[in-house]
């Protein structure tokens, strides 16, 4: 069976609270996530799965010691939103040779942190998976202000 190449799919979705009222007249949560998808999305493969044991580990302390761009990322929209904090979850694909094939990010709704947050996690290079296939990440980041000195 031929493969597609691969597609770049950019898709960046915001709703406002106050554009989507609930139906009992309050105002729904904003949210904010982007995917980029590096594969055809009309393949019907299952799910690359999680990593375990050693392998989990190794990924969580490469994303710990590689994470000095996703800080940069939430510094810069401080600037501008001062009080800008909460949890965005980054979700992203590994390939067989250890780059990362497809991101998504979803949590704060600010389009900016999130798409500079999937651009960084697009750059990160992971050892090859031990099974030699695909693996899926999803790895949560917690932004808070940090106290003044």
């Amino acid at each position: 069976m031929a493969r597609a190449p691969l597609l770049l799919l950019l898709t960046l979705s915001f709703t406002s609270a106050a554009a989507d009222p609930k139906p009992d007249g309050g105002q729904s949560k904003a949210k904010a996530s982007l995917t980029i998808e590096g594969e055809d999305p009309a393949d019907s493969t299952p799910p690359p799965p999680y990593p375990e044991g050693a392998e989990k580990i190794a990924i969580r302390d490469y994303i710990r010691d590689h994470s000095a761009p996703i800080r940069e990322c939430y510094e810069k929209r401080l600037v501008e939103r001062p009080t800008l904090q909460g949890k965005l979850v980054a979700r992203f694909d590994i390939g067989p040779s250890g780059t990362v094939i497809g991101a998504t990010a979803e949590g704060i709704s600010d389009r900016e942190l999130i798409l500079c947050v999937v651009t960084a996690v697009r750059k990160f290079e992971f050892e090859k998976p031990v099974s030699g296939g695909k693996l899926r990440i999803a790895y949560p980041f917690k932004f808070e202000p940090r106290p003044a000195k």
